[in-house]
């Protein structure tokens, strides 16, 4: 080909890269390369993945073998397989991620080749998703809402004891026992399910606390769950927040608040939206709502402290986000969380989390698991 041609490369695993599985369709356990060469795009992989490659990769992806490769290679690149691939496909410069492996870049320069990185998003097309990824996503969320039901009927089923705490089948619940079924129970799906949260009292207003411990009556439990994909790597992401009994006052006046914010976001989204007014929406209404937002006595974040949502794919966290400054519209195919929520250490949190498909004229929301605080 010829020389100086456009050309970018990714080197990496796909538990490392989502842009790897983006580029290529191909989901794999081992590292292998994704490159875009004059306008056409490889997959160089290893003989252990070549039949399996040459059927799952995107429609105009060329399979090839590394062995191939490093064949045709000069004897002083057979050594490195992305020199390899330079040299034998006549690359002078290569556009690489910013998470690029600090190694490939130095055999590359001492071989005479350039690298640079790209600025931004290297797919910055991911933001709006494709058909085939939107279903690909809507069938994560369902299995993630299977869970939030599991989540729902263990505190359901459950009694209370002398103490206060829930017990299940004779058993003191707590929130590792929870986490433990509902993971256990994704790996049956084919999702694996790390850190999920469950989270009750304190703890839940510690928003990326994964909680332990027992249950209690009357406290917040946070439900936290995202799980990934093992057969593609597109993730699902849904927030419930229960408590067994009745809710104290204050904290149920906090599920209020926090759920008519996510009622109110969502029936205001649509293309053209600014994704930063619904942040600033959600700052103001649970403001005056009477939450604010700041440092409590102790020393901890209290109100609401984070971003209203993010979008959600082959990363847990894309782009676009509802965040401050964040001038960026919403677009017809983003797929994105909308989960406001409000901690105080004294109390607890409450979040409640969806995931919406932005449509042509609205929204399509993945979870209809209906959003009440209380269980009997």
């Amino acid at each position: 080909m010829e020389k100086n041609a456009q050309a970018r490369l990714i080197a990496a695993t796909t538990a490392e890269s989502a842009d790897l599985v983006y580029g290529s369709g191909f989901f794999a356990p081992d590292e292998f390369i994704y490159a875009e060469i004059g306008g056409k795009r490889y997959a160089f992989v290893s003989v252990l993945e070549l039949a399996r490659a040459r059927q799952e990769v995107r429609p105009g992806v060329e399979v090839v073998d590394f062995a191939d490769v490093l064949k045709q290679a000069p004897q002083d690149c057979k050594r490195c397989l992305v020199a390899a691939i330079s040299k034998v496909y006549g690359v002078t410069r290569w556009q690489v991620p910013e998470r690029f492996p600090l190694v490939y870049a130095e055999k590359l320069r001492a071989a005479g080749i350039e690298v640079e990185m790209a600025l931004g998003p290297f797919f910055p097309e991911r933001a709006v998703k494709r058909p085939d990824e939107i279903e690909k996503i809507r069938a994560a969320e369902t299995a993630t809402q299977e869970a939030q039901y599991q989540v729902r009927d263990f505190i359901a089923e459950s009694t209370v004891n002398s103490q206060g705490f829930l017990e299940w089948h004779g058993k003191v619940l707590t929130c590792d026992f929870i986490r433990a079924e509902v993971e256990a129970e994704f790996k049956r799906k084919s999702y694996s399910a790390v850190g999920t949260i469950i989270s009750c009292g304190p703890d839940s207003a510690l928003p990326h606390c994964i909680g332990s411990g027992p249950i209690k009556a009357g406290a917040p439990v946070v439900s936290d769950i995202f799980p990934r994909s093992d057969v593609n790597g597109y993730w699902g992401d849904m927030t419930r927040t229960f408590v067994k009994g009745k809710a104290p006052k204050r904290l149920f006046e906090m599920y209020k608040a926090v759920r008519y914010v996510n009622e109110a976001v969502e029936a205001k989204l649509k293309p053209g939206v600014q994704c930063g007014l619904m942040q600033d929406f959600c700052i103001t209404s649970l403001a005056e709502a009477g939450f604010k937002t700041g440092v409590d006595s102790e020393g901890y974040p209290c109100g609401y402290f984070h971003g209203l949502g993010h979008s959600v794919g082959l990363e847990i966290h894309e782009q676009p986000r509802f965040s401050a400054r964040n001038y960026e519209l919403l677009r017809p195919g983003n797929v994105i969380t909308v989960e406001p929520g409000l901690y105080y250490h004294d109390i607890g949190g409450v979040r409640i989390e969806d995931l919406v498909l932005i449509t042509d004229t609205g929204i399509e929301n993945f979870c209809s698991m209906p959003k009440d605080l209380e269980v009997p």
